[in-house]
């Protein structure tokens, strides 16, 4: 049984007469084979065209497919020209996915099929500004090869607009406050008074001189906090050895007069 679907009289019969023709020949029927099979993919008004045609009306189906052409020619596709794509705009409303859809079912319907044609007009009905950079970054050769990059454009875009709306919903849903969640009384004008901060608003003008004593050397706590970063150390003497004071020696950098190690 050929896989074709039955016809009816409502669509284009030079389809339905390739599609029937293309299949019979992989299974490399005869003509006469051919001739018989057709009535079995016709249902409908087509149905009973054929079983209303005379014998012998027809003695290959070269001719079958002639007959069957001129009687249902209302139906077939009117082809248009290449021009017709300029006037396919993509609308303020429409997304992309839908934009490559409708242009790609228009290009169907071109007689004399052009793909650099194609590609300048889809690129020209753009509303997208993003795609239209892609497509002049990266040019794509054939109308075949624009559908799948418009699909994983738009399902990039879909992704991301839906990754902002839960972003969006997330903080909308901090900043409202729990139903069963109760305001906080107010401090102010109620008989419970809040602890009251005895910190000075503001420091004290002049400079400070009052320190708490310290219970150690300021030597010992320079030696204690040697490995920590916790100040600008001084850097070891540079000066030449031979000309420094060799009584002196320099507890923290470990050096004397005469000996410098490095630290």
């Amino acid at each position: 049984m050929p896989l074709v679907i039955q016809y009816s009289g409502f669509r284009d019969p030079s389809e339905h007469v390739e599609a029937y023709r293309s299949w019979m020949q992989i299974q490399t029927a005869t003509d006469a084979i051919m001739c018989r099979g057709f009535l079995i993919t016709l249902t409908g008004s087509a149905w009973s065209w054929y079983r209303q045609l005379k014998p012998n009306s027809f003695s290959s189906f070269a001719e079958l497919s002639r007959l069957f052409l001129t009687q249902f020619i209302s139906g077939k596709r009117s082809r248009k020209p290449n021009t017709h794509l300029f006037a396919i705009k993509q609308d303020s409303k429409e997304s992309l996915k839908d934009y490559v859809v409708h242009f790609n079912e228009e290009a169907l319907l071109i007689e004399d099929y052009n793909d650099k044609m194609a590609l300048a007009a889809v690129f020209s009905g753009l509303r997208e500004r993003k795609f239209t950079f892609s497509i002049g970054k990266n040019p794509s050769k054939t109308l075949a090869e624009l559908v799948p990059r418009a699909k994983k454009y738009t399902n990039a875009e879909e992704f991301s607009n839906a990754h902002k709306n839960v972003q969006a919903q997330e903080m909308n849903d901090k900043g409202k406050r729990p139903r069963n969640e109760k305001a906080q009384p107010s401090s102010k004008g109620t008989g419970d008074r809040a602890p009251r901060d005895r910190r000075p608003n503001r420091r004290p003008e002049g400079k400070f001189r009052s320190y708490t004593p310290l219970n150690t050397s300021a030597e010992q706590i320079l030696l204690d906090i040697r490995g920590e970063k916790l100040l600008n150390w001084p850097v070891c003497m540079r000066a030449d050895p031979d000309y420094r004071d060799k009584r002196k020696y320099c507890r923290f950098h470990e050096i004397t007069a005469t000996i410098r190690l490095t630290v």
